[in-house]
């Protein structure tokens, strides 16, 4: 017989059969859990994170983009000495909306994290070497989700995205790590 019932809810669920990316946000200096949205796309051969970027005179802006879609996975604006804003997603889903599980998924690799690196370098972002990984898996490692996602594509990159809404006299306190997850 070619296919089993056993084989069934693989093929059915949803996470395997659509393009998803899992964007989670983490505070930068207390690496708290603070929310995270899935997002659908297309079908696509690969993965890769494409960005624009618009350094702020006054006013700039990041956007992350999936290349092969087309699709935008996070927009936001950069004040100079003041406080930008996400602009996408829209709003994210509380930290309270995700299913956690009684044990936390073991820490990667270093060498599956990827930072998604827009600014040039000198220019403010944190070097991998100064990046506390662990901390920041830890405050999403116990979602249910992320164990999904990493089940159904355990070979592919943790991506980390710094986003600094505020620079000039940007205040960390502000600043925030989005893990980008494909499934």
């Amino acid at each position: 017989m070619a296919c089993s019932d056993d084989n069934a809810s693989t093929v059915d669920n949803p996470i395997n059969t659509e393009n998803r990316v899992l964007l989670l946000k983490v505070d930068l200096l207390t690496n708290t859990f603070e929310g995270g949205k899935e997002l659908i796309f297309p079908n696509a051969d690969g993965f890769t994170i494409g960005h624009d970027y618009v350094p702020p005179g006054d006013f700039g802006s990041i956007k992350l983009k999936y290349t092969e879609t087309g699709g935008t996975i996070f927009d936001g604006t950069i004040v100079w000495s003041g406080l930008g804003a996400m602009t996408y997603p829209e709003a994210l889903d509380a930290p309270g909306t995700f299913s956690v599980m009684d044990n936390s998924g073991e820490m990667p690799a270093l060498s599956q994290f990827e930072t998604v690196n827009y600014i040039n370098e000198g220019e403010g972002v944190i070097p991998p070497s100064e990046i506390d990984y662990q901390s920041i898996w830890n405050a999403i490692s116990d979602l249910q989700q992320v164990a999904a996602y990493r089940a159904s594509n355990p070979n592919a990159k943790i991506h980390l995205f710094l986003y600094t809404p505020s620079v000039g006299i940007g205040n960390p306190q502000e600043w925030d790590w989005f893990v980008i997850l494909k499934n």
